[in-house]
């Protein structure tokens, strides 16, 4: 009696032992799958009627995730496309429009018919440039081609940007306050850090309400440019959104794309860091990281 109850005990040790080896082996090759995109199906050594309908259902579901995610590649690989393309065929007739006004231009005018041209001339300046800021969104989405990393000066870098921009700042009544620093070497990509600095320059320019800050300085791994300026009372902006493409919720915001911000979020992202944005005390933040 005893000697079946010990026989049957240690069959059930055993039995309860595969199990969990079994089960083990599922979680491993689920973290396999997970960390190594691997698309084998999880399998199974022991027979048994509830473990392996688990893992058959297991295999469902990812089966079902591994098709969805190929298909919504599919539709984003599409969309790139079509939104290359799009950018590219606007170009020709905007083109042509543009070339039709100078020539209306260079012809006898009333003052009337003139201030009317020179407001439409200022509207397809305005499309053209919006277009110019999609199609770059729209290539820097498509582009997979790793950063050109090498040692840039990024004080430099970020005083051509602002110099090339002060009459701009000038006429908005804008006064730039620039950090008093040794120039910060850092190797990245130059094009990549140009693109951020522009944008948020240019955001600067259409969105400021004050003065602006700007603070650059770096640590062991990072280097962080900040861009600060006051706000109106009455805006209500969501920081959190700042980033997001088409965010135009306020009324200033709705004469840009709203892709500015979208595209140094997606550079800082490839340049292994970051962008956000935080409003404190009737001042707005953005801070932008990228790889030292």
């Amino acid at each position: 009696m005893w000697i079946l109850l010990v026989a049957v005990i240690t069959g059930l040790l055993s039995y309860i032992f595969y199990l969990k080896r079994q089960l083990r082996s599922i979680n491993e090759q689920l973290i396999q799958r997970l960390h190594e995109q691997n698309t084998q199906p999880i399998t199974v050594e022991l027979l048994n009627k509830e473990l392996n309908s688990l893992v058959i259902n297991i295999n469902r579901v990812l089966f079902d995730a591994q098709r969805s995610k190929s298909y919504i590649k599919r539709e984003e690989k599409y969309y790139k496309e079509m939104v290359s393309n799009i950018s590219h065929d606007l170009r020709t007739p905007l083109t042509a429009i543009k070339g039709y006004q100078q020539m209306l231009l260079k012809e006898q005018l009333t003052d009337e018919q003139l201030a009317k041209i020179k407001i439409a001339h200022s509207h397809v300046n305005r499309l053209e440039q919006l277009l110019e800021t999609f199609f770059e969104f729209s290539y820097l989405l498509s582009n997979e081609d790793e950063p050109n990393r090498e040692r840039i000066n990024l004080t430099n870098i970020l005083l051509e940007t602002v110099a090339g921009a002060f009459a701009q700042f000038e006429q908005k009544g804008i006064e730039v306050n620039l950090p008093d620093s040794e120039p910060l070497i850092i190797h990245s990509d130059e094009e990549m850090v140009l693109r951020i600095l522009q944008n948020l320059v240019r955001n600067s320019i259409m969105h400021a309400e004050g003065n602006v800050t700007i603070h650059t300085w770096v640590d062991k791994e990072f280097a962080y440019i900040s861009f600060g300026n006051t706000m109106k009372d009455d805006f209500k902006i969501d920081p959190n959104q700042l980033f997001e493409r088409f965010y135009t919720t306020d009324n200033s915001r709705r004469k840009s794309s709203g892709l500015g911000l979208s595209i140094v979020k997606l550079l800082a992202g490839k340049l292994g860091g970051s962008a956000t944005a935080k409003i404190e005390d009737g001042m707005i933040e953005f801070l932008v990281i990228i790889k030292k």
